[in-house]
């Protein structure tokens, strides 16, 4: 069985490919398929705090120990969460929501919390609006992540004109240099980068836009024209493109894996580490 820990950067695999699953199953079956790295999605299943109760944190680091899964990063909850609405009320319980993450993030031993900057509400606002309500969630999320030594990861969405904020990769850059903490920087979506319709949008000058600020990765291939979440490969990506990119930004992190659930997702997940691991063996070369 390939290992995902002999190469360049360790390989991750998500649990949202097996959200079908209870969390404990997800895990074993990612561990099984040769992983040792994990993201955890928080969204309404697994570990969001509104389905997972505190009580079963601790079972669930001891198993993350006992089967050799480091989980890198958590994802954090989507659903009726914005943190960067117009309306106060959406925006305080979204806060709330975050930071509750990040003390589940802190129990199980987990470094970072990906986020979304913005949700339906704060993606449909005018960017300086968006920003600024993001700003000021932020501000105060942030706080609570210094103080626990959890980072967060700032992920860039979807908008295939490039005005949505929080689309472009230099939108996140603002909001981390206007806030200024170590504990904050950037999680790359590459389909989210394949889908824009402007031919001056590039993957690698995104991934070199995000530079030092990269903390994580989601990693993922579409054929331009839907956020289909496909294995790497499947799709249009160059891979050699971005793995080229990430090497000259020197980029440390995970290369994580988020794919959409399959009717066999056991076989998917294998494909994928076998897939990676090629293109990540054949960049070295």
């Amino acid at each position: 069985m390939l290992k995902a820990n002999a190469l360049k950067w360790k390989v991750g695999f998500h649990t949202w490919s097996f959200v079908s699953m209870p969390l404990k199953e997800a895990l074993r079956h990612i561990r099984d398929a040769g992983y040792t790295e994990v993201e955890i999605t928080a969204d309404k299943t697994h570990l969001d705090p509104r389905v997972f109760p505190p009580s079963r944190l601790s079972c669930l680091r001891s198993l993350l120990k006992d089967l050799g899964l480091h989980p890198n990063s958590v994802h954090a909850p989507i659903k009726d969460v914005d943190i960067a609405a117009q309306n106060p009320e959406v925006r305080d319980e979204s806060i709330k929501l975050i930071m509750k993450t990040l003390e589940y993030c802190r129990f199980i031993e987990c470094p970072i919390l990906v986020l979304h900057p913005n949700g339906e509400e704060g993606a449909s606002l005018k960017p300086n609006d968006s920003k600024k309500n993001l700003i000021d969630s932020l501000t105060q999320i942030v706080k609570k992540a210094e103080d626990l030594g959890v980072n967060i990861a700032i992920e860039n969405m979807i908008d295939v004109k490039g005005i949505r904020f929080g689309s472009r990769v230099s939108h996140i850059k603002e909001v981390i240099e206007s806030i200024g903490s170590p504990s904050l920087g950037i999680c790359f979506d590459t389909g989210h980068v394949n889908l824009f319709a402007d031919p001056n949008i590039s993957m690698d000058g995104e991934i070199f836009e995000a530079g030092e600020h990269l903390m994580t990765l989601h990693v993922h291939d579409n054929n331009g024209i839907k956020d289909e979440h496909k294995p790497p490969g499947d799709g249009s990506i160059n891979w050699s493109q971005v793995i080229e990119a990430l090497k000259k930004v020197n980029y440390t992190g995970v290369f994580m894996m988020e794919i959409q659930e399959s009717d066999d997702p056991d076989a998917t997940a294998k494909r994928c580490l076998e897939t990676v691991t090629k293109m990540i063996m054949n960049a070295d070369r």
